[in-house]
C-alpha cells in the first residue's frame, strides 16, 4: 500500500500570509484556488481583489501520487510559478513558489512526507529574502497590492525552467524571402489612359532593397518590448472601480454562482454596474454576499524609437487599454439587470436577464465619469533585462497610435519613417518585427550584488520575431474620386498584410517595406487554423502625432 500525501500551502505574501494549509489527498483530489467560497483554498474577496473567483487549480495524478501539476483557470491577472507565468498545466516540485497575479498573493507548495522524486530536483532554502520587484504581462497592481517578501527558489527548480523553455526555444524564428522589384529605367512612368487620368507606377532602385535579415538587424536595437498594467478609476474622486456582482443561490439559500450587473446609461445602452469601494457601503451594504471585481487589465506589446531622445510610438491599445473594448471576464454572462428594491435599495431583478450581445463592444475610458491609469508601463529593449518605466505623451482620438517616452542620458538609435500613403500598392513586401505573446520566453537568472538586497531575480529577455509577407489590400478609411463622392470605410484606415506569423504581442510594432524604412503600425490581426489576416496602421498617423496638426484652415 502507498504512503498517503498531504499537501502543504504555506502562504507566505498577502491577506494570509504566515498560515498553512493541509489538505489530505486520496489520489483524485483537486485543490481549487480563488476568492470564491466553494475553493479549497479560499481568499478574501474585498482584499484580494486582482484574484479571480477560479483562479487557479492543483491537480494530483491518480496513476502517480507524488506528481502535481498546477492549472490556470483563465483567471483575469494570471497564475505564476517561481515568477514566470503558465499558459498550460505546469508540473509543480516541494518548494516551488505560486502567484495569484505577477504582485498578487503568494505560497509555497509542499508534501509531507516529501517524495524523492520532489528532493532530487528541488534544494529549498529556508531564508526568506526580499523580492525584486519585475513587471510580466498580465499582471494587476493596485493600491492593496501588498508588497511582501519571498523565498529564494532551488537551484534545480531555476535549471529545470530553463531546460523547459530551452527545449521551446530551438524552433527557428526568421524566414528569408528574395524582394523583386521590376526595374524599367532609373525613375518612375507615368502612363496615361484614354481619359488622361494618371497611374503612378512607382518604382525602386534594386540596390537599395534588403532582404528581412538585413533589415531585423540594422533595427533590432530600435524596436522595443512594452508591458503595461492598468485599472479604472473615478474622474472625481480617483477611486478605483469595480463591478459588482450578486451572488444566485439555490432553495437551501447556498451560494452557487454569481451574476455580474448591468444597467442603462443616459443613451439607454446597457453598461456594467460600477460602484467604488465607498459607493458599495453606502449603496449595497444592506445585500449580503456581493462580490467586486476591479475594472482592470494587462498585457504587453511592442513599440518603436522614432526619436532619439526616448520618443516611441505604438498602438493606442498598449499605452491607454482603457480606450479600447473591454474584454468581459467569462463568468460575467449572463448577467442581471439591477433595479429598485421594495425597501427602496438598489438590487438584482433576475427576471432581466442580460447577454454580452446586449452590452456589445464597451469602451471604459469613453465613459467621462471614468479615467483610466496605468499602475506600470515599462519599456525593455531588445536582449535586455532592464525595464525603464516610460510615460504617456500622446494619444491619437481617431487612429490606434500612440506616443509614449521614456528619459534616458544616452542618444538612442531610431527608425526611418517613409510615409508611402499614396504610392504603396497590393503585393508589395513588407516586414514586421515585434514580441508576440506566443513566442518562446527567455529567462536569466542574476544574482544580486547588493548586500541590502540579496535576492537572486529570474527575469524575462525580450527577443524579437521578424514576420515577413506582403500588402495583401488597401483598406482606405475615405475617398473621393471622379466616379464617387465620397464613401466611409467601417472598418477603418489600414494596410491588409499577408502575414500569419504574427500574434497578441506584436501590436505596436513597426512595419518595415523593402528598404528598411516604417511605413506602418502592427496593430490587429484574426487568425483562424489554416487562415490568418493582419492590419497596419499607416505610419501617416504616428508621424501627425508627432507635430502639430491644423485641421481648421
Amino acid at each position: 500500500m502507498s504512503q498517503q500525501i498531504s499537501l502543504i500551502v504555506r502562504h507566505i505574501a498577502g491577506s494570509k500570509k504566515g498560515q498553512v494549509e493541509t489538505f489530505t489527498l486520496s489520489g483524485t483530489t483537486d485543490i481549487h484556488i480563488g476568492r470564491g467560497l466553494n475553493n479549497e483554498v479560499s481568499y478574501d474577496p474585498v482584499k484580494e481583489d486582482t484574484i479571480s473567483r477560479e483562479h487557479c487549480r492543483i491537480q494530483q495524478n491518480p496513476n502517480a501520487p507524488d506528481q502535481f501539476t498546477i492549472h490556470d483557470c483563465q483567471s483575469k491577472n494570471g497564475t505564476f510559478v517561481n515568477d514566470v507565468k503558465i499558459t498550460e498545466a505546469k508540473e509543480l516540485f516541494v518548494g516551488d513558489i505560486v502567484k495569484l497575479g505577477k504582485e498578487g498573493p503568494a505560497f509555497e507548495f509542499d508534501l509531507d512526507p516529501r517524495p524523492e522524486s520532489h528532493l532530487k530536483k528541488t534544494r529549498v532554502i529556508d531564508t526568506p529574502v526580499a523580492e525584486t520587484k519585475v513587471h510580466d504581462t498580465a499582471s494587476i497592481k493596485t493600491a492593496d497590492t501588498p508588497i511582501v517578501p519571498k523565498e529564494t527558489i532551488g537551484k534545480q527548480t531555476m535549471q529545470h525552467m530553463l531546460q523547459e523553455s530551452e527545449k521551446k526555444s530551438k524552433t527557428g524564428l526568421l524566414i528569408t524571402i528574395v524582394a523583386v522589384a521590376l526595374l524599367l529605367g532609373t525613375g518612375g512612368f507615368i502612363l496615361w489612359n484614354k481619359t488622361s487620368k494618371k497611374e503612378v507606377i512607382h518604382l525602386r532602385e534594386k540596390d537599395n532593397m534588403m532582404n528581412p535579415a538585413e533589415i531585423a538587424k540594422a533595427n533590432e536595437d530600435k524596436v522595443v518590448y512594452i508591458e503595461m498594467a492598468w485599472k479604472l478609476t473615478s474622474t472625481s474622486t480617483g477611486e478605483e472601480m469595480y463591478q459588482v456582482y450578486y451572488p444566485k443561490v439555490d432553495q437551501s439559500n447556498k451560494i452557487i454562482g454569481y451574476a455580474g450587473a448591468y444597467t442603462k446609461d443616459e443613451q439607454g445602452r446597457i453598461i456594467p454596474f460600477l460602484v467604488s469601494k465607498g459607493d458599495y457601503l453606502k449603496t449595497l451594504g444592506n445585500f449580503k454576499g456581493i462580490e467586486l471585481d476591479l475594472i482592470a487589465s494587462g498585457g504587453s506589446g511592442s513599440g518603436f524609437v522614432v526619436d532619439e531622445r526616448g520618443f516611441i510610438a505604438t498602438n493606442r491599445h498598449v499605452a491607454s487599454n482603457w480606450l479600447t473594448s473591454y474584454h468581459f471576464q467569462n463568468y460575467a454572462f449572463p448577467g442581471v439587470m439591477i433595479g429598485q428594491m421594495k425597501d427602496g435599495s438598489i438590487g438584482p431583478n433576475w427576471e432581466a436577464q442580460v447577454s454580452q450581445d446586449m452590452v456589445g463592444e464597451w469602451v471604459p475610458g469613453n465613459d467621462k465619469r471614468y479615467i483610466g491609469v496605468n499602475t506600470y508601463l515599462d519599456v525593455t529593449f531588445a536582449n535586455n533585462a532592464q525595464r525603464t518605466p516610460a510615460k504617456i505623451v500622446r494619444i491619437s482620438p481617431t487612429h490606434d497610435v500612440a506616443m509614449i517616452k521614456i528619459d534616458l542620458p544616452e542618444t538612442l538609435p531610431k527608425v526611418e519613417l517613409n510615409d508611402n500613403y499614396e504610392t504603396i500598392q497590393p503585393g508589395d513586401a513588407v516586414v514586421v518585427m515585434g514580441y508576440p505573446g506566443i513566442a518562446p520566453t527567455q529567462l536569466v537568472l542574476k544574482r544580486s550584488q547588493d548586500v541590502f538586497n540579496t535576492n537572486p531575480n529570474i527575469t524575462s529577455v525580450p527577443v524579437p520575431t521578424v514576420s515577413n509577407g506582403n500588402i495583401g489590400r488597401l483598406v482606405r478609411g475615405t475617398e473621393k474620386n471622379s466616379k464617387i463622392d465620397d464613401y466611409k470605410s467601417t472598418f477603418g484606415d489600414y494596410y491588409q498584410l499577408t502575414i500569419n506569423s504574427t500574434g497578441g504581442g506584436n501590436s505596436g510594432g513597426p512595419m518595415f517595406d523593402g528598404q528598411g524604412k516604417v511605413t506602418g503600425v502592427f496593430s490587429a490581426g484574426k487568425w483562424e487554423p489554416g487562415a490568418a489576416i493582419s492590419f497596419s496602421v499607416p505610419i501617416k498617423y504616428v508621424m501627425e502625432l508627432m507635430g502639430r496638426q491644423q485641421v481648421i484652415q
